[in-house]
Parts: structure tokens; sequence; C-alpha cells
């Protein structure tokens, strides 16, 4: 019985010693939504980005702007170097790397396992930094997007009609991350299961898209859907996202896809 007790403490302890990230790591990783722009009621939209090398040696490290509806065969990037167990962090991101307003995804890539966040943020009309409200992306690996014939799912969906009158509004997109197109369909299933639409989509290699589901889907009015995210065709790999915000306040949360089983091990 001591042996077991000191096995377990041996075991409690080495957790207890190992850092505990909320991310996945990786060498090519993708934020699915960030930018810089104008938002609604005259308010602004921000993105602060961190990336943290936990190596015991520095990572060189590429940050690729992927820009909204369009395809990426040739991105801006911008290069630095991060030393060992250091943490970077790139407030209004989009615009201190590269110099532009625009909205997109970044892909990170990196000479060993890297760690990468985001705030997207909504900054209103005359107000600082403390009036902001934003919402989280974690940066996904590129191994981790839904290839051809797999699907994902997507919570959160609340759109009521009439759209001027609902509580929130909603948003979904995706990135492809394996440089090829790809044709994706997507379907607004309800709580049951029952399907109320669907659509199809294509992305080109490295594009990125973010719908209003209002519009992709006017006849539907629901406070409780999700969205089966299925790739049909193509050898690209996509990363699919939801954002939901509330009409009054402007405060957005993130939906992550659901990621396969057997990524957990």
């Amino acid at each position: 019985m001591r042996r077991n007790n000191m096995a377990w403490l041996a075991l409690v302890l080495l957790v207890a010693a190992t850092p505990v990230l909320a991310s996945f790591a990786g060498t090519d990783v993708v934020v699915p939504s960030v930018g810089r722009g104008g938002g609604s009621a005259n308010s602004n939209w921000y993105s602060t980005v961190w990336v943290h090398n936990p190596n015991g040696a520095a990572a060189q490290v590429q940050i690729f702007l992927l820009e909204r509806l369009n395809a990426n065969p040739s991105p801006a990037v911008y290069n630095d170097t991060i030393p060992a167990g250091d943490t970077r962090r790139w407030t209004n991101a989009v615009e201190t790397l590269f110099g532009v307003a625009k909205f997109g995804a970044l892909r990170v890539v990196s000479s060993a396992k890297v760690v990468v966040n985001a705030r997207v943020y909504s900054q209103p009309a005359g107000g600082g930094d403390e009036d902001t409200t934003g919402q989280f992306f974690s940066g996904v690996p590129a191994s981790f997007a839904v290839k051809s014939g797999q699907k994902t799912q997507i919570l959160g969906t609340y759109q009521t009609r009439p759209t001027a009158d609902s509580d929130y509004r909603y948003n979904f997109g995706f990135a492809e991350t394996a440089g090829a197109s790809v044709s994706v369909r997507v379907k607004v299933l309800d709580e049951t299961g029952a399907q109320h639409g669907s659509k199809d989509y294509s992305l080109g290699a490295r594009g990125v898209a973010q719908y209003a589901f209002k519009d992709e889907f006017p006849a539907i009015s629901t406070q409780n859907a999700r969205l089966e995210v299925e790739v049909l065709s193509g050898n690209g790999g996509v990363v699919a996202f939801g954002s939901g915000i509330a009409n009054s306040s402007n405060d957005p949360s993130t939906f992550e896809m659901q990621f396969a089983d057997e990524l957990l091990g």
C-alpha cells in the first residue's frame, strides 16, 4: 500500500511541475480570425496576439497574414526570433506587423513548437482599452483541420427574426490550412439534429472566409442550433469557427469546432 501511495504522490508532483497550457502547441498553427477595421456603432476592431516559445532553445517564427475572401498563395509575412521560454505580445497585431487594416487569419510557422493565442476585440467610439469587449481565439495546429470526407460541429448558433430585434447575431467562417482548394458544406441542425438548411462554399489555397448567419440563412430563426461543417472535396484542410455577438453591448464570444477524439491520444 505504501508503494502505491508513493507512486501516486510522484505522479501528482510530476503533473504539478509540468506547465499546463490551454492551447495546443505546434510548428504550423492557425488563428482563424483576426483583424483591424470598423465595426457597428462607429466601434473599431483590433487584435492582440501572443506567441509563446516553451522550448529550451530559440524558435525562428514566421507569421503570415491570410486575407479574408481571398486565396493567399503569397501572403505578407513577418519574421521574428523568440528566445527560449519567452513570449511575444503584439497589440493591434495586423497593423503593427503588416501595416494594413484588414480582416483574415494568421498562420504561424515555427522551427519549434509554439503556443499562439489571440484576443480580437471591439473598442467603442471615444473609448479606451478599459472599455473594450473581446473574444478569444486559440491557435489551432494545421494538422487538426478537417479534410475531405470529414465533418465537424460548431455550437452556439443564435439568430432570431426579425434580425434587428435579435439578442445576438452569429457569424461563422473557415480558414484553409494545407495550401490547396477545398469545397465545404454547412448544414444547420436544430437541438434534435433535424436539418433546417444547407449551403456549399469554396475556398482557395490558404483562403479565409467569414459569413453572417442572417445573410446565409435568412429564413431560419433559432436560439439553439449547431452547424455541421463537412469537407466535400479537394486536397485542402479547414479550421472552422463560430462567433456570437450580443447586439446591444457588442460583447462577443467564440466557438471552436469539435476536434476529433483521436487527437487527444
